[in-house]
């Protein structure tokens, strides 16, 4: 990912981007950038025409991340905004196999896999199928 993309999309929702010493700033936002209401803020912003494949690429490594945080704590009120960013990575499935694989774990027996593996091996048979 660049540092171009980066500054813009953290520039543009308002998140920080962190330092010389932040090595990805996905993983690294504070639990107050990792909610529903901003997970909808990243769907929106993914939505947003004119998106580089690069920004998209953030994006939706971030509201991946995101999303498996909440489906493993359990979050119902966010299954709505989990299933949009999952209906956005099938129809941009070719752009973003990378993170399908990743997330996917094929393999890899449950228990050793994220809280959000098993949508998206589902995701993954469906779009098989197709």
């Amino acid at each position: 990912m660049t540092a171009n993309a980066i500054e813009k999309v953290c520039a543009e929702l308002g998140l920080p981007k962190g330092d010389a010493f932040t090595q990805d700033v996905i993983y690294e936002l504070p639990e107050i950038y990792r909610t529903t209401l901003w997970l909808e803020k990243y769907a929106d912003a993914y939505a947003k025409p004119g998106r580089s494949a690069v920004e998209k690429n953030l994006l939706m490594a971030l509201m991946l991340d995101v999303a498996n945080d909440l489906v493993a704590q359990a979050d119902a009120e966010s299954d709505r905004v989990v299933e949009r960013v999952l209906d956005f990575l099938a129809a941009h499935r070719d752009q973003h196999e990378h993170l399908i694989d990743y997330w996917a774990l094929t393999g890899e027996a449950p228990e050793d896999c994220f809280a959000l593996t098993e949508r998206i091996r589902r995701l993954q048979s469906v779009l098989k199928e197709r």
